[in-house]
């Protein structure tokens, strides 16, 4: 469907209540609708927003041709987390064998074994691997917060998500994106304040966004790190 100047999908959503743009490596162009929006009106709302939806896009590009190197590259050799202000060398030995195993000694090192031509096999043991990171570290982060601000959750689940840091349910569970451990760790801080206060206010209202402030004033400087964040994301935790 054609805009002033873009492609785009529309997405109607029972939880919005305004229309809202999103831009996506996978789905490039969104413009998200509360149910029965006029959607004549999305033309003149891109017209508004064309100069920030093309710097978006040209992001988007940049990320998806950064995608299209050679796929051993796509390996990595070392591994750095901000997050946690670690980093990892990443060794690999071809191995006959059904199975990829990843060993992590402990010291900063990391060897993958087995049949490592299997990119996709590959990609899914560090994931896995970068999953237990993220709980060891996340969970207890957002228990200390949960402390400090006094809002109560039930438990946490790590997991690797597309277009999502965080989100929360209403029993009580709070999923955390395991690409958190590529971003700064101011920036974790925030969606962790971000989902825990979910807690008290399941929704985007003004008043959720004046809780947010309470613990994380600088939070609209926050959110748009973290979209510039989306476009730096190793290949290998895609």
């Amino acid at each position: 469907m054609a805009g002033p100047h873009f492609d785009y999908q529309i997405r109607e959503s029972p939880r919005a209540k305004y229309m809202s743009l999103r831009v996506t490596i996978d789905r490039g162009l969104e413009v998200v609708v509360p149910r029965g929006f006029n959607r004549s009106l999305i033309p003149h709302f891109l017209r508004d927003k064309q100069e920030w939806v093309a710097a978006a896009l040209s992001k988007v590009h940049e990320a998806r041709q950064r995608r299209r190197i050679e796929p051993v590259q796509t390996l990595p050799t070392e591994i750095l987390l901000p997050a946690l202000g670690r980093q990892w060398g990443v060794e690999y030995e071809r191995k006959a064998s059904s199975t990829i195993r990843l060993i992590d000694d402990g010291q900063g090192r990391i060897r993958i074994v087995g049949p490592i031509e299997d990119l996709a096999g590959c990609h899914a043991v560090l994931q896995n691997w970068a999953r237990r990171q993220g709980f060891n570290a996340l969970n207890p982060w957002l228990r200390r917060l949960s402390v400090e601000t006094g809002i109560a959750f039930v438990k946490t689940a790590i997991r690797c998500q597309k277009s999502r840091w965080g989100s929360c349910s209403s029993s009580g569970t709070i999923s955390l994106n395991l690409k958190l451990l590529f971003v700064e760790p101011d920036l974790v801080r925030y969606v962790l304040i971000h989902e825990l206060c979910h807690m008290r206010e399941m929704n985007h209202s003004s008043r959720f966004w004046r809780l947010v402030g309470q613990y994380y004033p600088e939070f609209r400087t926050a959110r748009r790190r973290l979209k510039e964040a989306w476009y730096q994301m190793p290949a290998w935790a895609e």
